[in-house]
């Protein structure tokens, strides 16, 4: 192994370490996710027994692609205070949500939602509101501030519950690697959150002309 590439290994070793790091230190105390009931299903802290079939949900939904190994650790650590799964009535993981703490996350006291997703045969029935209304609920009681995602563009599904709930787009960036437009969103649950969604218009993904207006 070349020096280049030992240095390489040494400082992505250093970035996973850090990650695992500032997540348990931010979670420490923080109370386990709360459960919550929807339309027959159970919300509920990811905990260890659950990981196995939200990580194979999560790779289903990759295309195949695993979840890269420091947060399989992190949420091995602490999925019951970071994750949130949706259960069906014979207890079978079709919908999880992980949550971490970037560094920005830690300057701004947001949480940031890295996945949230349920299985083909379970959406449909509010599940990807729940899952981030739970999440909330949660977060907040434990004294974090707001709640950051970053959604593609095009991606109406995960928009359309996060609008709900009162997220709004915060930044418009092209993404470097794949060059899909994509959103930062943020939710700040003392000023954003939408507890009641039974009254109102239901607020809608912003087409080219109304994205130019809303996007700083």
């Amino acid at each position: 192994m070349n020096a280049n590439a030992a240095s390489r290994h040494l400082r992505v070793a250093f970035e996973a370490a850090a990650l695992i790091a500032r997540n348990l230190r931010r979670t420490r105390g923080f109370a386990t996710v709360p459960l919550r009931h929807h339309d027959g299903y159970r919300l509920c802290a990811m905990r260890r027994p659950h990981l196995p079939g939200a990580l194979a949900l999560y790779a289903e939904l990759h295309d195949g692609q695993p979840l890269d190994l420091p947060r399989r650790w992190l949420y091995r650590l602490a999925g019951n205070r970071l994750g949130v799964v949706a259960l069906d009535i014979n207890g079978r993981v079709v919908g999880a949500a992980f949550y971490g703490f970037s560094r920005r996350d830690l300057r701004e006291d947001r949480v940031h939602s890295s996945f949230s997703g349920v299985h083909p045969a379970h959406r449909g029935r509010g599940l990807a509101t729940e899952l981030r209304r739970t999440a909330i609920l949660h977060f907040r009681a434990n004294g974090v501030r707001g709640y950051s995602s970053r959604i593609s563009a095009d991606n109406v599904a995960s928009l359309k519950p996060s609008l709900r709930l009162g997220f709004h787009i915060a930044e418009r960036y092209q993404d470097p690697v794949s060059g899909e437009q994509r959103y930062y969103l943020v939710c700040d649950f003392d000023d954003d959150y939408r507890d009641d969604t039974t009254q109102g218009r239901e607020p809608q993904p912003p087409t080219p002309e109304t994205e130019r207006k809303a996007v700083p």
